[in-house]
C-alpha cells in the first residue's frame, strides 16, 4: 500500500512540473522555416524549348526551322551569344526580338548533301556574367528513307586564264651593304611567296636599280610556295634593289 502511494505521489509531481513549465516560461522552441533564398543580382539563363527535335520525312526538302527563345531569369543585363557545332544547324536571329533580358533566334537545319539517319547537334548559348553560362542545347536530326535530299554540290573555281596582280608575290627583303677589303657588295636576304592558285613565278630574280646588277633567286616557284634566299650582288655603294619575275601558266 505504501509503494502505491508512493508512486501516485511521483506520478502527482511530475504532472504539477507540467502543467507549471508553460508558466514558468518553459516553451519548447518553435522549429524555424528557412528564409526564401534572395534574387539573383546576376543573369540567369533560360532557354525554351530545352532541345530541339527535327525529322525529314519522304517527300520533304532538306529544310526545316524552329524557334529558340533564350530568357533572363535572373537580374543585371543578359548579353547572349549562340553558337553551333555541325555545318547543318544555321542559326538566325528574329529581327526585332532582342532586349536586353531576351533574345529569339530561328533554328534552321539544312540537310542537303546528307544521307538518312540519326544526327545530333549541338547549340551553345553563353552570357556574360550569368550564373549558369553556358547552356547546351540538343539538337535531334533524323532523316527517313525517301526523303527529297539534293546531293551537295561543290563547284571548283576554273584556272585563271589572266595573269595574277603583283600583288600575288609576296616579297620580304633586307639589304646591307656589305664592305671587306676591296669588296664591295650588297648583303640581301629575305623571301618570295608565290600566293596565285595556278601560275608559277619564272626567272625570280632581284636587281640592283642603281647598277642594274642582279641575282637569281629562283628558276620557277609554284604556287603556294615559298623561296628563301641570302645573296650578294655587287654594287659600290648602298642601293636599293627590286624583285623581278614573269609569270608563266604551267
Amino acid at each position: 500500500m505504501a509503494a502505491y502511494k508512493n508512486g501516485s505521489l511521483i506520478l502527482l509531481v511530475l504532472l504539477a512540473a507540467a502543467l507549471v513549465a508553460p508558466a514558468m516560461g518553459c516553451i519548447p522552441a518553435i522549429q524555424q522555416q528557412p528564409a526564401a533564398p534572395a534574387a539573383s543580382t546576376s543573369p540567369v539563363i533560360v532557354v525554351s524549348p530545352d532541345k530541339l527535335v527535327f525529322t525529314v520525312g519522304p517527300g520533304q526538302g532538306p529544310s526545316l526551322d524552329q524557334v529558340l527563345s533564350v530568357i533572363n531569369q535572373g537580374g543585371g543585363i543578359l548579353n547572349q551569344s549562340m553558337s553551333d557545332s555541325a555545318r547543318w544547324i544555321v542559326l538566325q536571329p528574329v529581327p526585332g526580338a532582342a532586349t536586353t533580358q531576351s533574345a529569339t533566334a530561328r533554328v534552321a537545319v539544312d540537310a542537303t548533301g546528307m544521307s538518312p539517319g540519326q544526327y545530333t547537334g549541338i547549340i551553345t548559348v553563353s552570357a556574360d556574367g550569368a550564373l549558369n553560362s553556358p547552356i547546351y542545347v540538343p539538337v535531334y536530326l533524323t532523316i527517313l528513307p525517301g526523303a527529297n535530299i539534293p546531293a551537295q554540290v561543290i563547284s571548283v573555281p576554273a584556272p585563271s586564264s589572266v595573269p595574277p596582280a603583283d600583288s600575288a608575290a609576296v616579297w620580304v627583303n633586307q639589304t646591307e651593304l656589305y664592305q671587306y677589303a676591296t669588296v664591295n657588295a650588297l648583303l640581301v636576304n629575305g623571301s618570295v611567296t608565290n600566293s596565285d592558285k595556278w601560275w608559277n613565278m619564272s626567272d625570280v630574280k632581284i636587281v640592283a636599280n642603281a647598277t642594274g646588277n642582279s641575282v637569281a633567286i629562283a628558276a620557277s616557284i609554284p604556287p603556294g610556295e615559298t623561296i628563301m634566299y641570302n645573296r650578294y650582288i655587287p654594287s659600290y655603294q648602298k642601293d636599293t634593289v627590286r624583285l623581278s619575275y614573269t609569270w608563266v601558266k604551267p
